[in-house]
């Protein structure tokens, strides 16, 4: 298991010790397969694996990948350590499925250049502030958007994480834990400035409507 980040073009990055055997594995034979989850405990979480080759960072560009990795995680101080090299993948092909057992019902792949013109969600860099606010000081809120926008007298609801098209949460029901996903009623602004801003009028508009249902 390795941490990792991504280069401006998308690319994995890993921070690899020469020391370590998948290194000389990857010398010898660059071909390689990254897997990539949220949870590794969570079967009904979304599995990404990354096929391609591992293209060793040269001293003159490491600079560029040593401040990417950084960004990501700040307290990797054992970056510099003499052993450690960069690692780019270079995805030729990138396949996704939805959890255990969902390979019929949420699946997918990717060519290495479809995976490389994709855009990042605008609204990925707000999804951990917005989700810590709402599960803080709105946690009654969440609970009846998700009672009125999936028909679940849920007990309680927590949200995991947002982008432009919705967000997801972690639900109790019945002394079970539900994993749902709720869609805005149209996808947020990607703008930038104002992306943050349209998500927050998203959910107070999905509130109004779930309030409104209850009275009525």
């Amino acid at each position: 298991m390795v941490d990792i980040c991504c280069g401006e073009d998308g690319c994995p990055i890993l921070a690899i010790s020469s020391l370590a055997v998948h290194t000389k594995d990857l010398l010898a034979n660059p071909k390689c397969s990254l897997l990539v989850t949220k949870d590794p405990t969570d079967r009904t979480e979304l599995v990404i694996t990354v096929h391609g080759d591992a293209v060793f960072v040269p001293e003159n560009e490491r600079e560029a990948s040593r401040a990417s990795y950084l960004r990501k995680h700040p307290e990797a101080f054992w970056v510099d350590f003499g052993d450690f090299q960069f690692v780019h993948i270079e995805p030729k092909c990138v396949r996704y499925v939805s959890g255990v057992a969902t390979a019929m019902l949420g699946s997918g792949e990717l060519t290495g250049e479809e995976y490389k013109k994709a855009k990042v969600d605008p609204i990925s860099q707000f999804s951990i502030p917005v989700a810590s606010h709402m599960n803080r000081d709105h946690a009654e809120d969440t609970k009846l958007i998700v009672q009125h926008f999936v028909s679940i007298k849920v007990d309680h609801a927590q949200i995991i994480d947002l982008d432009r098209l919705g967000f997801n949460v972690k639900a109790g029901y019945q002394g079970k834990t539900l994993k749902l996903r709720i869609p805005f009623p149209r996808p947020a602004e990607d703008r930038s400035m104002s992306a943050c801003r349209d998500v927050k009028n998203l959910i107070v508009q999905m509130l109004e409507a779930a309030k409104q249902d209850s009275i009525d």
